[in-house]
């Protein structure tokens, strides 16, 4: 019998190729082991980041302790209502803010001024601008409402010139209670308005006084004078502040809307047209336009169409056109009511 070489063997080769199949199987798992199976993290999700927020936007009024009230009154209810129309602030201040200046829109200060053109020019990113105060230079960030100031003398101009219209022979007259600037300017322009229209104002019977006639001091005597129309400076809350019996014929006309007291004899008011001012600067601000002028014009309310035929009102009312183009001098100083 032959022999085989051990590697011929049939049993010796298949022990060689089981061995070598067991040392592969052990070759790969060794090499997995030692490769780490990857672990999925899951990532913290972060805290959103708040998106910023600006600040509520502002609309100013300055009304210094001084200033009048109707004119205070007008503009504080025009801006309060421009402001929240726009979904702003409104405040009203007695001072011009010392403070962080970036949230306001608009800053409007009326009479007596504080300092509006210094302030206008130490914030020049705030748009601002002087209802009714004189003097002040126009910039970019500057605007002016009623550049000559508040034209009282006007006001009451016009006042004189109906008044003249539906007084039978011309007897009106005003009354100035005190001499403050806007008190003789309304009543001297009462007059020269009423001047205006009628010429000479002669009546055709006693008492045959120069119409219209101006009356001055507290203790005027308002019987004597034969009246029928009367403007009162400042405007009485009723007729016991003139010593006046309700049997006295006189009717009445003024600034602003009449006092209880005097409603069923009111002729006519005229008021500075405040609102329609604001609107018009407010359309210019929020187009991003500043540094303009505009007129303070005058408006009549307040009108007994019983007196006042509207072809009359109408006559009245192109005045007013006339007085806002500056067509028509009163003749009267504005800042202190004296006769030029």
């Amino acid at each position: 019998m032959r022999l085989l070489p051990p590697l011929q063997h049939p049993t010796a080769r298949s022990a060689l190729l089981l061995f070598a199949a067991l040392a592969l199987t052990l070759s790969c798992s060794l090499e997995q082991a030692a490769t780490p199976t990857p672990v999925q993290s899951t990532p913290t999700a972060s805290p959103p980041t708040p998106e910023p927020t600006s600040a509520t936007r502002r609309v100013m009024l300055v009304a210094p302790d001084a200033a009048e009230t109707a004119i205070a009154g007008q503009a504080e209810l025009a801006l309060h209502d421009l402001a929240a129309g726009s979904g702003m602030e409104f405040e009203r201040v007695n001072a011009l803010p010392d403070g962080d200046s970036s949230t306001i829109t608009l800053l409007v200060a009326i009479p007596p001024d504080i300092g509006l053109q210094s302030w206008a020019s130490a914030h020049p990113l705030v748009q601002t601008a002087a209802l009714g105060i004189a003097g002040l230079q126009s910039a970019p960030n500057l605007s002016r409402i009623g550049a000559d100031g508040l034209r009282y003398d006007q006001l009451g101009f016009s006042l004189g010139y109906l008044a003249a219209m539906v007084t039978p022979e011309y007897r009106l007259g005003a009354l100035a209670r005190d001499t403050s600037p806007a008190a003789l300017s309304l009543t001297r322009g009462f007059v020269t308005g009423g001047t205006f229209y009628c010429g000479l104002c002669r009546p055709t019977h006693p008492p045959y006084v120069a119409y219209p006639v101006l009356l001055e001091g507290t203790d005027a005597d308002l019987a004597s004078a034969g009246l029928t129309t009367l403007l009162v400076a400042p405007p009485p809350t009723s007729l016991g502040d003139l010593g006046l019996a309700p049997s006295a014929g006189i009717a009445f006309l003024g600034p602003g809307n009449p006092p209880d007291d005097l409603a069923g004899l009111w002729i006519a008011s005229a008021e500075f047209d405040i609102a329609s001012a604001i609107r018009t600067l407010w359309e210019q601000v929020q187009r991003g336009e500043g540094g303009g002028t505009y007129p303070l014009s005058i408006r009549f309310q307040a009108v007994d169409a019983a007196r006042v035929s509207e072809g009359r009102l109408r006559r009245a009312e192109g005045l007013l056109e006339d007085l806002a183009a500056g067509l028509i001098d009163t003749g009267i100083d504005p800042e202190t009511g004296q006769v030029r």
